[in-house]
């Protein structure tokens, strides 16, 4: 018979208390609270209970862990980033209070039942690693593709900074050709100004079409090996970052809903979505407070425009205020002027036709000076 079930079976008024604890090596506090709870709890009461304090001091209050699982919900279902790190700053970022760490909040997922232990996925650690020593210093351009909701395929070109991780564009096409590559890499840098250069892999749209295009405006191209997408890692890795966003959104019916959602991912990943790389920092914010960089013929901080345009029946380009003359031979085309500072470049598609300093004091620029009283502008 154990212990524990001879002090509820034996009748105290036959014995001496204190001398039966003395002989078994209780006390007779125990004695007489194993009685009381065997009354109230019948047999539970003859197992041991649980030593463990009924609050733990350093422990998460239970508020703070519904947060966590709050959030955890709000992230996953936009499609974003949900790990600890990340749940951790924007909470931080949100609500301006103590979180726990980065291993809090894992252990409190993990205890809530989102979260499996599985080593095989522990983060490994990183080898050497490349990056520019200045915004704008090197642009990484790849496409991807993706399907809409009539299982039409269609192609996403991504172009991601080198140092900051700035997404400068993300853009929608049926096909990643040259003019939708330059497009892009245009818009870009009307948002961010010109790189130096870029990097992108073999495909004919970047490494022949959109190098010959930029290559007037002083940018280089640089490309991959063949198979080896490592080089071009940085954009290689923002797709899957990407898709696994537009994953969670309902499929787009047509190029311009699927627009739509990568312009608000854009704001968002630039503006708001801590990078893990970048010391949780927010890309923008490592692009202003980087140095920068850009072609070496063209000065740092020169604004820049894109204007997609038509050619009027006289041949004139209307860009802003002014009239670019360009000749009969374009009419009715829609063209690309790119106005950095005073240069101007004009393109047909990714074929530059005319490049000119632009003279402010005239609303026509000419192909040619001819004696004459220049026309004012109005």
């Amino acid at each position: 018979m154990s212990l524990r079930r001879l002090i509820v079976e034996v009748d105290p008024a036959t014995l001496n208390v204190a001398e039966f604890c003395r002989q078994h090596g209780v006390s007779t506090w125990l004695f007489w609270d194993l009685r009381r709870r065997f009354a109230r709890l019948g047999e539970a009461a003859l197992e041991p209970a649980s030593r463990a304090p009924l609050r733990v001091a350093n422990r998460t209050p239970g508020w703070m862990e519904d947060l966590v699982v709050a959030e955890r919900k709000r992230l996953s279902d936009l499609g974003l980033d949900s790990g600890p790190s990340s749940i951790g700053c924007y909470l931080r970022v949100a609500h301006g209070r103590a979180v726990p760490s980065d291993s809090g909040i894992w252990r409190i997922l993990k205890r809530r039942g989102f979260i499996n232990p599985d080593p095989a996925k522990a983060p490994k650690r990183a080898g050497r690693r490349f990056q520019a020593e200045r915004a704008n210093e090197c642009w990484q351009i790849d496409d991807t593709g993706w399907q809409l909701a009539d299982a039409s395929e269609v192609k996403i070109i991504n172009i991601v900074d080198d140092r900051s991780r700035v997404l400068t564009d993300c853009r929608a096409v049926r096909s990643c050709s040259a003019e939708a590559a330059f497009a892009a890499f245009s818009a870009g840098a009307a948002r961010w100004g010109w790189p130096a250069r870029f990097l992108s892999d073999n495909a004919n749209a970047f490494r022949q079409g959109l190098a010959a295009a930029v290559a007037v405006m002083g940018i280089a191209a640089g490309h991959s090996r063949p198979y080896h997408p490592q080089t071009c890692g940085k954009v290689e890795r923002f797709h899957q970052t990407l898709k696994r966003y537009l994953a969670a959104q309902d499929p787009a019916g047509s190029l311009e809903e699927l627009q739509a959602q990568l312009d608000w991912f854009r704001q968002h990943y630039n503006h708001h979505r801590p990078h893990r790389s970048l010391n949780r920092q927010t890309p923008a914010r490592t692009w202003h407070d980087s140095p920068k960089s850009g072609p070496a013929n063209q000065p740092l901080g020169a604004p820049t425009t894109i204007h997609h345009t038509r050619v009027g029946a006289n041949g004139g380009l209307p860009v802003g205020p002014y009239s670019i003359s360009v000749g009969a031979a374009y009419t009715s085309r829609t063209l690309t002027t790119v106005i950095t500072g005073a240069h101007a470049h004009v393109f047909d598609g990714t074929r530059l036709i005319r490049t000119l300093t632009i003279n402010p004091t005239r609303r026509v620029q000419p192909i040619y000076s001819r004696p004459g009283r220049p026309r004012p502008l109005p």
